[in-house]
């Protein structure tokens, strides 16, 4: 019969075998106490200290891992004095422990994509497992793949040595080869809940949170006030860019999965809060973007032959593409000024000129669009702005002022000032005003949802929550005019609440989880950068220009398989292998430890040991388990090699 011994835990009278240590006799009774150095098949050292517990009425702090239980002994495992110890601990840890947790790249994707994760699966022909981890984050990967402004390529530690890893290159490939594998992949859907969600848009916000929804279990039906869905991706991204059968080719899984499309439906007109609720839905989720043009507040342009960008997009996207005439004028530096043009010269436009307010190097476009507008032939004006647009016989007569730059304005850019006695005048055919995109604010409030300052809808940041409390919002509607990736982050965002209020579970944000880094793209160590062999960044296949101005045939053709690859064995594996099992990176969430920490300049940054294992030296923090694995479990053999990368808690092998 087992020997037991009677002690008391947290308050409690408990009984646990006799001769055990603490931890285990915690264990025994249901109770975790935080370790670290700890391994059951190890001899114990309670080096690190995460384990302490408090001996009560001696006020002793005693390691629970090395402690043996003794009858009658009171333990505490858990008060405020013994989480500042562990903090403590931890943090003193941390202090010879670096490198990223992610990489910043995944730390910069709006969406949280796991990008290191699935570039390493191209480099291993694992394309299906690619494709798997772009869609555990991103529903719409051939459309990003192609439309995304990369903010993860901004920040691709690759800067340190030559040039940036072609994430959305990459992206777009795992998505278009999963299009033509026979095979598209499909999520897992848990089992239906039988409750119903309404979301009005079908832009990415949208989209997104009706993938999210129906992976979750629930019903989703989905409106649009156009004759397809897609949003803005469809009636506001001409084909050069973004080509309708990629559209249809994210939009296949979702409706698989089963949701139900409703279109030529106009929020407020065939459709209300009031009808849906009598429709049985549960809960709604206003996602119908920011359509409505922004305008220049200058003389004229109501004028005939003025159009905004938003509709002169739509309209060529309908199928009522409106004559360009020879001569037009963009006015604008964002995506819609830069569609807008190059659609018109594919159009027939003889000339075609943008005209912006601020520098080149300001302009909100993604950069290579704006290249690609460069190169086509349109011409870009800088640091000018228009002033009067008149109606002279046939033509169009705009003034205009050079400006120049300021003090910065809100959005922290300088703001453009009028020049004293600079104008001059332009003439053409068509004007174009891009000058941004607005929420029209009447779609909302006539259904009785508060709007906030700026005419979007409001909400609760945390939830995504209007003021009626089964009604929730994301995307532009909720932000304001913002790019394709951020309204995916929107969908996502608010899926996850709604998901939460169909269940009857709390609305509350989810916990923050420990992050180290080396900081910003360039403050790696200089042996991190040094590691690794320049090589030339992948570039994609396009269209000649001679055909590409003539047609709207898409421009870009993509990666090749084997350009893929090569594109793939660049990245420098920023983020930590252990990541997602992480005992220290689990530890410093839930101690709320401070980021701020990391080794000093190693130039011995990774080695590689023993059987192919590679030890990061700055990820180690001395636990000693690596040491005493060896001692215990003998020095050679794969085995031994692969208990050494399991039982790290830190990354710092495998």
């Amino acid at each position: 019969m087992m020997n037991t011994v009677i002690f008391t835990l947290n308050g409690k009278e408990v009984s646990a075998e006799a001769g055990v240590s603490i931890l285990e006799a915690a264990r025994q009774n249901h109770t975790a106490i935080p370790n670290l150095c700890y391994h059951e098949s190890l001899h114990s050292l309670g080096s690190c200290w995460m384990c302490i517990v408090e001996i009560k009425g001696k006020h002793r702090f005693v390691p629970a891992c090395s402690t043996t239980i003794t009858p009658g002994i009171a333990i505490e495992t858990d008060n405020p004095e013994l989480y500042a110890i562990r903090k403590k601990n931890l943090e003193r840890l941390l202090e010879h422990h670096g490198g990223d947790c992610n990489g910043p790249c995944e730390v910069s994707c709006p969406a949280g994509c796991d990008i290191p994760a699935f570039v390493s699966a191209i480099a291993m022909d694992k394309h299906r497992e690619a494709i798997q981890i772009i869609k555990d984050d991103i529903p719409l990967p051939g459309i990003l793949g192609r439309v995304c402004h990369a903010p993860c390529e901004d920040e691709c530690r690759r800067h340190g040595v030559d040039e940036p890893l072609s994430i959305c290159a990459l992206k777009r490939f795992a998505a278009d080869r999963d299009n033509v594998s026979g095979n598209r992949y499909l999520p897992f859907c848990k089992p239906k809940t039988g409750k119903k969600a309404a979301i009005i848009g079908a832009g990415p916000a949208g989209l997104t949170a009706a993938y999210c929804l129906l992976k979750d279990g629930h019903d989703v039906t989905i409106y649009d006030s156009h004759e397809a869905p897609g949003g803005m991706m469809r009636y506001g991204i001409p084909s050069f860019r973004l080509p309708v059968d990629i559209i249809e080719a994210d939009l296949e899984p979702i409706r698989i999965m089963g949701a139900k499309f409703v279109c030529s439906t106009v929020f407020g007109r065939d459709v209300t809060l009031d009808s849906l609720k009598q429709k049985g839905f549960d809960a709604v989720l206003l996602a119908f973007g920011a359509q409505k043009a922004g305008r220049l507040e200058i003389e004229g342009e109501e004028t005939e032959g003025v159009i905004s960008g938003i509709d002169f997009l739509n309209r060529f996207a309908s199928g009522d593409a409106v004559k360009p005439g020879n001569t037009v004028l963009v006015i604008g530096g964002g995506n819609t000024a830069i569609d807008a043009a190059r659609t018109a010269l594919r159009l027939g436009a003889g000339s075609v000129g943008i005209l912006y307010r601020r520098t080149i190097e300001e302009m909100p476009a993604n950069r290579t669009e704006i290249e690609e507008a460069l190169r086509e032939g349109i011409s870009i004006d800088v640091l000018t702005a228009p002033a009067i647009i008149k109606k002279v016989g046939n033509r169009l007569l705009i003034t205009a002022l050079k400006m120049t730059l300021g003090d910065p304005d809100a959005s922290g850019r300088r703001r453009p000032v009028p020049v004293e006695n600079s104008e001059f005048s332009l003439t053409a055919d068509l004007v174009i005003s891009a000058a941004g995109q607005n929420v029209d604010n009447s779609i909302h409030e006539r259904q009785g949802i508060t709007s906030a300052e700026k005419g979007t809808v409001r909400i609760d940041p945390e939830t995504c929550r209007t003021s009626l409390p089964w009604v929730f919002a994301g995307g532009d509607c909720a932000t304001g005019a913002d790019t394709a990736v951020n309204a995916v982050k929107q969908g996502k965002h608010a899926a996850r609440t709604i998901d939460a209020f169909l269940r009857g579970e709390p609305l509350t944000a989810p916990p923050t989880a420990f992050h180290s880094s080396y900081g910003s793209r360039d403050r790696a160590p200089e042996s991190f950068y040094r590691r690794v062999t320049p090589s030339p960044r992948a570039k994609t296949e396009e269209l000649p220009l001679n055909l590409r101005v003539s047609g709207f045939d898409e421009v870009s053709t993509g990666l090749s398989e084997k350009n893929a690859k090569e594109e793939a064995l660049r990245c420098m594996r920023c983020s930590c292998i252990s990541k997602n099992n992480c005992r220290l990176r689990d530890l410093a969430s839930v101690y709320k430890a401070s980021p701020e920490c990391g080794p000093e300049e190693n130039d011995d940054y990774a080695v590689d040991q023993g059987e192919g294992i590679r030890f990061e030296r700055d990820k180690c923090v001395d636990c000693g388990i690596c040491v005493r694995t060896l001692e215990e479990a003998g020095k050679e053999g794969e085995k031994t090699m692969l208990l050494l990368v399991e039982r790290c808690p830190t990354g710092a092998l495998g």
